[in-house]
């Protein structure tokens, strides 16, 4: 069916009125009111207090990147390369970009929850800022206070905005680069594409190969919306392309080319290689499937069309509003497609659509390691193209194939949060029909479309009612509930299931010792610690440990410089069993850390189980509670 033309018809009607409500919403010479001002303070400041509270409820959060980040702050070869330790035996396996904001600030601070966890929390809220700013530019003040209302209320953002991961830095670096680009449509200056440029560089050194994926959309936006000649264009993406290649790459080269005898190991690699690290272990490896090293139930994630929304351990962090902003996408494409090339709502539209479909597809087809807190990624997006298309095709849904189209992603995205809330335990099915039954008013006066106003805004109401109350739950759980390791996840109050909490008695029933030291790490003995700390001190290092996140408990408990054996899951091959021979015998290396019951980190860890079991046949075992300290200055006597 042909749609109406635009002269005339309703959408021409409705797409003059939102310009001139545009324009009438910033008149004054482009001066912000001060009624406009106060909302986005109120805003930035829920922000705050919703990523700053209680953070030390977290403690150091992912042990991981905090053994890194204290490494980091002691030791400015650690800070350079990324070092899980002090003694700069091997590196995350990761680039180092987020431990140096860390690593910073534990310099600057000392070692506690607040300046591991505060960074993490700022870059929540100038996401915020800069995705209402990035809707305030073409819309008006409701929307973009709309979509910081959206952004806040996504439970992946929650999580990773109060978390010490790597994913939060990597958000606001991508919310950033979109915000320049879309300047650069508006006036075709250099300085904006070069400066998103440097920003999707950064995003690299932050997390690899995940922040280019965010390149095409942004290049092919610009080449199609930006202002100026086509060829001004290229040749901007170009010199961006140049700038990205330069920042992205000056750490690998300089860390590549550096001899393997001055600098730690490589992380996650088995030739010692960053290159590898970077192609393997965060590049191609995710994508295809040739990286190990991912958590019990990985693999009944399979990949697929509906991934992202058919697993509720995984949708339920951030997949709530997506057919909202797929329907909203393509509405608002249809109502300003009549409009010039230039035209800034539709680059902005674009540009979140864009970034949100391509993260969205890489997901959902993704073979390697994925964890649910990726979707943090896509968060702003979709705030941004829910409120974008709430004022565009709102207004619009006098026209009927737009209230179909309305009514059935909202009944889709209540239907889906049913399921996810149906499936969380506690008071999440309560939720869950509540959340139905509300979607089922809104549905109705949607399709009567009344046109007497309080009805309108009581149908606005139930709409967003309908499609908030699950993440909103999901949210305010996650900032009341305790997190810590490689996993962290919300769950609404009362749910036992979760992985990431140090109360054994809300693991899932399936988990293991062994999966609790690879995704958590076990708590550090405070009589092994008090050992360290009085005889260890002035070695290179003052123990080892299988795993790193065993390894980090210890160095973060002690504040000294703790090997991880096997690297992040005991499977890296270093130290080789020589090398840690070589270590005891040289004086480097004190003392080894081991669970009584063996059972430090799962069945994978290949490499610290053989050096575990050579300990065990050389040395005697101190023992303390469930774990045994190995004194590797006393070997026992051959007989």
């Amino acid at each position: 069916m042909d749609l109406p033309t635009p002269s005339g018809s309703l959408l021409y009607v409705h797409l003059e009125k939102t310009k001139q409500a545009r324009v009438a919403d910033t008149e004054g010479g482009g001066r912000v009111s001060r009624r406009e001002t106060a909302w986005f303070s109120i805003l930035l400041l829920v922000a705050a207090a919703l990523y700053v509270w209680n953070l030390p409820l977290n403690g150091w959060g992912n042990g991981y990147y905090a053994a890194a980040a204290q490494a980091g702050a002691s030791n400015w070869t650690a800070f350079f390369f990324g070092s899980s330790d002090g003694g700069n035996g091997i590196t995350v396996d990761k680039l180092p970009g987020s431990i140096w904001v860390a690593s910073l600030s534990v310099r600057l601070f000392g070692l506690s929850s607040w300046s591991l966890l505060v960074p993490q929390a700022l870059m929540g809220v100038g996401t915020v800022a800069l995705t209402y700013l990035i809707v305030r530019r073409h819309f008006k003040a409701s929307t973009a206070l709309l979509s910081g209302v959206v952004l806040l209320l996504t439970p992946a953002a929650a999580i990773m905005f109060r978390y010490n991961n790597p994913d939060a830095l990597l958000t606001f670096l991508l919310t950033l680069a979109v915000y320049l680009v879309l300047r650069a449509t508006e006036d075709g200056r250099w300085r904006w594409i070069l400066l998103a440029a440097v920003a999707v560089g950064a995003g690299f050194l932050t997390k690899s190969a995940q922040a280019l994926l965010i390149l095409p959309a942004l290049g092919l936006v610009y080449l199609y919306a930006g202002t100026g000649r086509l060829s001004k264009r290229s040749l901007q993406l170009a010199g961006a392309l140049t700038v990205v290649l330069v920042v992205a790459g000056s750490w690998v080269t300089a860390a590549e080319t550096t001899r393997a005898a001055d600098r730690p190991y490589a992380g996650g690699s088995f030739g010692n290689s960053f290159v590898e690290v970077l192609l393997r272990q965060n590049g191609l490896g995710r994508l295809l499937g040739a990286e190990a090293g991912g958590t019990a139930g990985q693999e009944l994630l399979k990949p697929g069309t509906l991934r992202l929304m058919v697993y509720p351990s995984f949708g339920s962090q951030g997949s709530w509003l997506m057919p909202i902003a797929i329907t909203a996408m393509l509405c608002s494409l249809l109502i300003v497609r009549r409009t010039v090339r230039s035209d800034p709502r539709r680059g902005l539209i674009l540009l979140a659509g864009g970034w949100f479909l391509t993260y969205a597809v890489t997901f959902s087809f993704m073979n390697g390691v994925i964890h649910p807190y990726y979707l943090v990624t896509i968060a702003p997006p979709v705030a941004i193209l829910v409120a974008t298309g709430w004022q565009l095709v709102w207004p619009a849904r006098k026209w009927l194939p737009f209230r179909i189209a309305m009514t059935l992603s909202v009944l889709a995205t209540a239907v889906i949060a049913f399921g996810y809330l149906n499936n969380a335990g506690g008071i999440g099915p309560a939720l869950g029909i509540l959340a139905l039954v509300i979607c089922l008013i809104a549905c109705e006066l949607l399709v009567l479309c009344s046109r007497k106003r309080a009805v309108s805004r009581f149908t606005a109401i139930a709409v967003a009612t309908a499609c908030l109350i699950g993440p909103s739950a999901f949210t305010v759980s996650a900032v009341n509930s305790q997190h810590s390791g490689v996993l962290p996840s919300a769950a609404v109050p009362g749910s036992p299931r979760v992985l990431d909490s140090p109360d054994p008695s809300r693991w899932p029933e399936a988990s293991s010792q062994e999966l609790r030291g690879s995704a958590l790490g076990h708590a550090a003995e405070p009589a092994v610690v008090a050992e360290l700390k009085l005889h260890a001190s002035r070695s290179r290092w003052a123990a080892a440990a299988p795993g790193a996140l065993n390894a980090a408990n210890y160095q973060l408990a002690a504040e000294l410089p703790v090997l991880p054996v096997g690297g992040f899951n005991g499977g890296t091959p270093f130290p080789t069993l020589e090398q840690f021979q070589e270590y005891i015998s040289s004086g480097q290396l004190r003392y080894f850390i081991s669970r009584r019951d063996g059972a430090d980190i799962s069945a994978e860890a290949g490499f610290a189980g053989e050096v575990t079991a050579w300990v065990r046949e050389h040395f005697n075992a101190q023992r303390f509670g469930d774990t045994d300290l190995f004194d590797l200055s006393r070997p026992l006597a051959i007989s």
